[in-house]
């Protein structure tokens, strides 16, 4: 028997519905609260308009007509008094505010696809496949109400029963989730789960606070991109006689000139990725690894800024607070996390650089402190090494421990202890195989891969890191120690697994991959670390001004007249000696561009 057998299904119509549906709210319930979800004409959540609103429960599902019955759901919102449970529910509260002028109360809303992340984080978090899993079977299947229709999610009739049935679905599926799931995270990891319904509210914030974009700078650029990549297939015709999007013909010319290829793609071709161009010290391949970056660029970033932003010049990327298993956050519409590292390309800079402050153009005859106090900067704070210093937390190296508390570099103490050369300073290259090293062990990569990133012979690699090993020791037996943990828990549980000392928040490897898990727990907990901070930046009134995080990043757009307070506040709330056995530092930078920053300590 299916838990969805019972269930009674409404689309609002008339005064008797709005009776039944008032006298429902009133029952009582294995849970105090109800379901709720929102169908909507697409994904854009400030410019996109509800067409349904449902509620439901364990037994009953409801529909309403959004232009019919407002008035309803606002007083549904305004006047239940338990809790508002919703999958993924920041989507459907910023298209309720944004379209309806519904405002639902955050502190009572509950949602069951944060639950459904903490207890599998390496599963589907999407409803109808959770449902699918802990409801039943059959809900897996529900996603195809428009298929063999010529209907739009903007078009399809809201009186039509597949699709106001689907909608009405919705939130008995995520009743009966959440009534699975809520005391499962109560008893292993509610902190995890606390910090995680908080911090979506802060990371929304941001979002709705918007990007701001120099459109005619985005304009310009664009369009010198496009004719930077006519030129090169140009020249390529011309040179070669070949188009830039032609791999095999590329790799012949190129195989011809003496190099070759040891990579291949998924179904067997020789690969042609950034990795390999990169490698490679020929123009042909160069003019097309730089056509590459430009179109990238260009469609992803450019074209987006400029079609997308709206009347005030803003963009407002998604903020996914659980898009990666390893709790990290992700970014989407665009995903301002996978730009180039600044000074990696020209074209990667000029996508930063498109991204200003909006509070006020730079004057070229003030300095940049003064520009900052008096019309307004961009402000970075960013972590510094905050894995390696997880690293040396988690493993209790105390070499590592003291290092990071002496006043010299980190890298370059550990590159002096590791040389024996006390006078290795922080330009030195060997500075950087040390760094390479440290997070080689935090990604449990092999000497090869060490030896390629670090640029040394692999033999030369494998002897690094055995000398690494040897005045560390605590960071192999660390990793030693997760890999075992999981494997003992697989022997045991059937799942291998780790939880972070944090918030016991689950880690799960896959067969075979469980040294992923040393990776898992180390960035796991700097995401942690990462929404906890933002979590109390907010707190501290800094919430108005944060537009985005990227990585262990934060960004703000503060006017001039708060930037020494903001400053301050960062200082404050980022650095952090108590939380681990190593201090947690942060760097500030400002400037009126996102790509031309500079130390706010070195000009203030």
């Amino acid at each position: 028997m299916s838990a969805l057998d019972d269930v009674e299904l409404t689309l609002i119509t008339g005064l008797d519905d709005i009776f039944a549906f008032r006298e429902w709210l009133g029952r009582r319930r294995p849970i105090d609260g109800i379901g709720f979800d929102t169908e909507t004409d697409g994904f854009d959540r400030y410019r996109g308009k509800v067409r349904l609103i449902q509620f439901g429960d364990d037994v009953h599902g409801w529909a309403m007509d959004r232009d019919d019955w407002l008035g309803l759901a606002r007083w549904t919102f305004d006047n239940f008094t338990g809790d508002f449970i919703g999958h993924n529910a920041p989507f459907d509260c910023d298209f309720l505010e944004s379209s309806c002028g519904i405002s639902v109360p955050r502190h009572r809303v509950q949602d069951s696809m944060v639950r459904s992340a903490l207890l599998e984080p390496h599963m589907s978090k999407a409803l109808k496949n959770q449902a699918g899993r802990h409801v039943d079977p059959a809900a897996a299947g529900l996603q195809e109400v428009l298929r063999g229709t010529n209907f739009t999610w903007g078009t399809v009739p809201t009186g039509y029963g597949p699709y106001w049935q689907y909608g009405a679905l919705d939130p008995v599926l995520t009743y009966h989730v959440e009534m699975r799931h809520r005391p499962l995270v109560e008893a292993e990891c509610p902190r995890a789960y606390q910090i995680e319904m908080a911090v979506l509210w802060v990371v929304s914030k941001m979002s709705r606070n918007g990007t701001f974009i120099d459109r005619p700078f985005a304009q310009r650029y664009l369009e010198e991109f496009e004719r930077y990549c006519e030129s090169v297939e140009a020249w390529c015709q011309q040179t070669y006689g070949v188009r830039p999007g032609s791999n095999a013909a590329i790799v012949a010319i190129l195989q011809e000139a003496g190099y070759s290829f040891s990579k291949a793609t998924a179904s067997g071709a020789v690969a042609l990725d950034r990795e390999v161009l990169e490698g490679i010290n020929h123009e042909l391949a160069q003019a097309v690894l730089g056509r590459r970056r430009a179109q990238k660029m260009a469609s992803t970033y450019l074209t987006h800024y400029v079609t997308e932003a709206d009347e005030s010049s803003l963009i407002h990327p998604t903020f996914n607070t659980l898009g990666a298993r390893t709790g990290r956050m992700s970014c989407s519409e665009p995903n301002l996390q996978n730009l180039p590292r600044l000074g990696t390309t020209t074209f990667g800079d000029v996508v930063r650089n498109a991204i200003k402050t909006r509070h006020g153009t730079w004057d070229d005859d003030l300095t940049p402190s003064q520009n900052a106090h008096k019309y307004g900067a961009l402000v970075m704070c960013d972590f510094d090494q905050i894995e390696m210093r997880i690293l040396a937390h988690m493993a209790q190296e105390q070499a590592m421990i003291d290092a990071f508390r002496s006043e010299d570099d980190f890298f370059v103490t550990l590159a002096r202890q590791v040389f024996q050369d006390p006078t290795i300073v922080k330009k030195d290259r060997r500075r950087q195989i040390v760094k390479n090293a440290g997070y080689a062990k935090i990604y449990f990569a092999g000497v090869r891969k060490f030896a390629q990133t670090a640029g040394i012979p692999v033999d030369q690699a494998r002897q690094f890191l055995g000398r690494f090993d040897t005045l560390y020791p605590n960071v192999p037996r660390f990793s030693q120690r997760v890999i075992d943990t999981a494997m003992s828990r697989r022997a045991q549980e059937g799942l291998a697994y780790v939880r972070s000392p944090l918030t016991n928040r689950i880690h799960v490897g896959d067969p075979h991959k469980e040294y992923a898990l040393i990776n898992y727990l180390i960035q796991g907990f700097a995401a942690e670390i990462n929404k906890l901070k933002l979590i109390e930046l907010d707190a501290a009134g800094l919430g108005d001004w944060m537009f985005a995080t990227v990585h262990d990043e934060v960004l703000l757009d503060l006017p001039g007249e708060h930037i020494a307070d903001g400053v301050s506040t960062l200082r404050r709330v980022m650095n952090d000696d108590q939380l681990l056995s190593v201090p947690i530092t942060a760097g500030i930078s400002f400037g009126e561009r996102w790509g031309r920053k500079q130390d706010y300590a070195e000009v203030t």
